[in-house]
């Protein structure tokens, strides 16, 4: 099982665009800024990091209830955010009632990356998906081309601003059920820009 850890093990410079496998992803419904699924990518490609494993969390969508920390953050009080809400136009009862989280964002695009950009694959998953727990297992095995960032701590993360492309070649035919093909050397994958 091992033991679990909050830091990435990679090394990458920020701005480098990867090759990364899902090797394991895990949603928190109660994550440190609302629910999230924490994804633990391995990276493939370029081949001097390849091994190397970046943990990155994606945030779900709760519109209302991120507004309401953002406003707490800022000072206002109960009275002052309901009424910002209000102004937005959300419907609530009480400004802390559970929201349903929502696929949105850098999640969603990871999501459409690793499943070849096909929307019809990728409706047919979150149909198929009660949870978004079963979403997160959905997505380990596949691989998904994404730019690096570093945090403030200066651990390699992913850009969830950036850009998230599918695989090309070998790999896709695999990922849409079908047989890959033998992949070529890796020497020959060194010079190929992503």
């Amino acid at each position: 099982m091992g033991i679990g850890t909050t830091r990435s093990f990679a090394d990458v410079d920020e701005g480098t665009q990867i090759e990364v496998l899902v090797a394991g992803a895990t949603y928190d419904a109660e994550g440190r800024f609302g629910p999230a699924v924490e994804l633990e990518l391995e990276v493939l490609k370029p081949v001097a990091h390849a091994g190397s494993t970046i943990l990155s969390t994606f945030g779900l969508s709760q519109p209302r209830l991120s507004k309401v920390r953002d406003l707490r953050a800022d000072g206002f009080d109960d009275e002052a955010i309901a009424a910002a809400l209000k102004n937005k136009n959300f419907e609530f009862e009480g400004i802390d009632e559970p929201e349903t989280p929502k696929l949105g964002g850098a999640l969603l695009r990871i999501v459409k990356a690793c499943y070849g950009g096909d929307a019809r694959a990728v409706k047919k998953l979150l149909d198929e998906c009660d949870s978004f727990g079963e979403l997160a297992d959905a997505l380990v095995g596949r691989r998904v081309v994404a730019t690096t960032r570093k945090d403030k701590n200066d651990y390699t993360r992913i850009d969830r601003k950036g850009e998230f492309y599918r695989v090309m070649a070998d790999s896709s035919a695999a990922q849409n059920g079908g047989e890959a093909a033998a992949p070529a050397p890796e020497e020959d994958f060194d010079d190929i820009p992503f």
